[in-house]
């Protein structure tokens, strides 16, 4: 005895195609109501299009390299880039000046000032993409890059572009003004300890002088000076050695000082400056997706039609 399941009770293909053919000849056949059918269909996809709310996202892409210089002593490029776009220059007094200065989030900011900035927080996104500062760089490699992307989305096309760009140049600004004091900081630490350096090697110098003539102006030789002179005599070399290490780093951290101060350290190229395709270009695109949705819905349109209207009687 053949058991059968309800696999085997399913209309072949070749037989749903043809029921869909039938009904798709029967659905033209009722030319008045597929054609009110048609009309509805199309201002219902016109409505869509033109009614639905859009957002955009603008992308404001930062290529950052390092300087081809030797970097050591210099700031280093942080390698949780956008964790620190996010918490060290997304603070709350830029971005709220920013969100104030476009009126965004008005009636919330009004009521809560808190809740206004979290919303236009949660509206940025910062991506990082090719980082290649999380590596270390290998002495006389290739500068370090990597491309930084900041987005806003808005409903109004010129705010989202408007604001996405004053939020890449605030990323610039920011960073370089970072750079700029912790150079000038390190810079200013090393002269510190050169001067100190130098006050160091020059006492000891004037001191050893000082015991030589001493001991030269006197008639009896007294072992324990002598020992202490001679004690004196030999750490010159390691002071020498470290004042000398002093100057190279000073000079080193005065040089990087001065090109983060001309902004020639790091280097900000603006490789997409959040532009957004004009109006005629999404228009097109609108009218295109909205006549592909047509072209394909009028055939199932015309199927609903063979299906639901109500069958001709032979007379």
């Amino acid at each position: 005895m053949t058991i059968s399941n309800w696999f085997d009770e399913e209309p072949r293909p070749t037989a749903v195609a043809g029921q869909a053919g039938r009904l798709l000849m029967a659905g033209l056949g009722h030319k008045l109501a597929l054609l009110i059918a048609a009309a509805l269909y199309a201002a219902a996809l016109a409505g869509a299009i033109l009614w639905t709310k859009y957002w955009y996202a603008p992308e404001y892409v930062l290529r950052i390299v390092e300087a081809d210089r030797d970097t050591t002593g210099t700031p280093r490029p942080r390698r949780e880039l956008a964790e620190y776009v996010r918490k060290a220059v997304f603070t709350s007094d830029p971005m709220l000046d920013v969100m104030t200065r476009h009126g965004l989030y008005a009636s919330l900011a009004h009521k809560n000032p808190r809740a206004a900035l979290d919303s236009f927080r949660e509206d940025v996104d910062v991506e990082i993409r090719e980082n290649y500062f999380i590596e270390e760089r290998p002495i006389g490699a290739a500068p370090r890059s990597a491309r930084l992307i900041v987005r806003f989305h808005n409903a109004d096309p010129t705010v989202a572009v408007s604001v996405t760009r004053e939020l890449g140049e605030l990323v610039v600004k920011r960073e370089q003004a970072t750079r700029k004091g912790e150079a000038l900081r390190a810079a200013e630490l090393a002269k510190d300890q050169l001067d100190e350096a130098r006050q160091a090697l020059s006492l000891r110098r004037s001191t050893v002088a000082s015991m030589r003539a001493e001991l030269d102006r006197g008639s009896a030789p007294d072992l324990e000076r002598r020992i202490a002179f001679i004690g004196l005599l030999g750490s010159l070399p390691a002071l020498e050695l470290r004042q000398d290490e002093r100057e190279r780093r000073e000079a080193s951290l005065a040089l990087g000082a001065v090109l983060e101060e001309r902004g020639i350290g790091m280097t900000f190229e603006v490789v997409n400056d959040a532009s957004l395709p004009t109006d005629v270009g999404a228009r097109s695109r609108r009218v295109f997706v909205g006549g592909t949705a047509f072209a394909f819905g009028l055939p199932l349109l015309a199927i609903a039609v063979g299906a639901f209207a109500p069958r001709r009687t032979r007379s």
